[in-house]
């Protein structure tokens, strides 16, 4: 077994701890069902039970066949620190960047495992300062217009991002080339010997 400290979550098992949590938290009865985070996360029974696995090894989950699925205080802490990532970037893209809401929810799963927690902060701080109704009228109006241009395929901000000029050809005078090496004996010779 890793040890502990040094243990990675993929983005898979912290999809996994996440579609658990949000299991548990539905019922009343604090515990989810295999077959539950099968159907949330649209996986089949064998690749629930595998990642079981994993995620009890590491001390994230209570599980043995049969019986039901629980966190263990990490998993429930890790488990909440993945919601609360995938909160924040949803949140971003939708009242910001204003995507419609099944794109930014599938968007923010996909970013919520890469983004480091020092720009997921300056994003929450971002999206807060751009979302108070008494700050940043006029840039959320101009934004607006912009974002609704980009849908409509009339304006490519992208064509406008600078791209460095190619480097300069090297000058041949300035540049040694290597003479390549001049055999001591033609074919000839080696042949009339």
């Amino acid at each position: 077994m890793e040890n502990e400290e040094t243990f990675r979550l993929t983005a898979s098992l912290e999809d996994y701890l996440e579609a658990i949590k949000a299991a548990i938290d539905e019922t009343a009865h604090g515990h989810a069902h295999t077959s539950d985070i099968a159907r949330r996360l649209q996986v089949k029974m064998p690749s629930v039970t595998n990642a079981l696995g994993v995620l009890r090894e590491h001390g994230f989950v209570n599980y043995d066949t049969n019986k039901p699925v629980t966190l263990t205080e990490r998993g429930e802490r890790e488990a909440l620190r993945i919601i609360r990532r995938h909160l924040v970037l949803n949140r971003f893209l939708r009242e910001v960047l204003l995507l419609p809401d099944k794109e930014a929810s599938d968007t923010a799963c996909r970013v919520e495992h890469v983004i480091d927690d020092r720009l997921l902060s300056r994003l929450a701080v971002l999206t807060n300062a751009l979302t108070d109704p008494h700050q940043c009228r006029p840039l959320r109006k101009a934004l607006r217009a912009d974002f609704a241009a980009i849908d409509a395929g009339e304006l490519d901000m992208l064509e406008d991002v600078y791209v460095p000029p190619p480097r300069p050809l090297e000058d041949p005078k300035r540049t040694r080339r290597r003479k390549p090496a001049q055999p001591t004996q033609s074919l000839e010779d080696f042949h009339d010997a």
